[in-house]
């Protein structure tokens, strides 16, 4: 059973792996977010016993299934909020800051409420919005 992505980081970290297809090593992650090795090991030992990442020193970091599930939900999930904040006046980049600063925070049954109030949405300023079943049912 998959655990909790409860911070920021984790949230980047299994977005960026996700688009990195092939894997990515830990010395990429540290490169592109500006921090220690160390603390990519750290993180994502944690997303590893949590269920999200495949992970052994020295290889590729890589998705397991549930991995690959919640990153596809980080990534509706920024989406849907960017586009709600640009909906309220925001500029594309003010509403991707914004959406990333809380993104962490909204739970999938609020932002499933947020998607169906915007109407089902297929597209934000930060790309095509992948559909959730449970939420947009025939929209699918």
């Amino acid at each position: 059973m998959a655990g909790c992505i409860d911070t920021p980081q984790k949230n980047r970290f299994l977005k960026f792996i996700h688009s990195h297809s092939g894997g990515v090593k830990s010395g990429e992650i540290a490169s592109n977010f500006g921090i220690r090795t160390s603390t990519v090991t750290r993180t994502l030992h944690e997303l590893s016993d949590a269920g999200y990442v495949v992970h052994d020193s020295y290889r590729k970091v890589s998705l397991t299934d549930d991995g690959e599930h919640m990153a596809c939900f980080l990534i509706r999930r920024h989406r849907i909020l960017s586009l709600m904040f640009t909906r309220m006046g925001l500029t594309e980049a003010e509403a991707c800051a914004q959406a990333e600063m809380i993104e962490h925070l909204v739970p999938k049954n609020h932002v499933n409420r947020i998607c169906s109030s915007l109407g089902h949405p297929r597209r934000s300023a930060c790309g095509v919005i992948e559909h959730d079943p449970s939420c947009c049912g025939v929209y699918v």
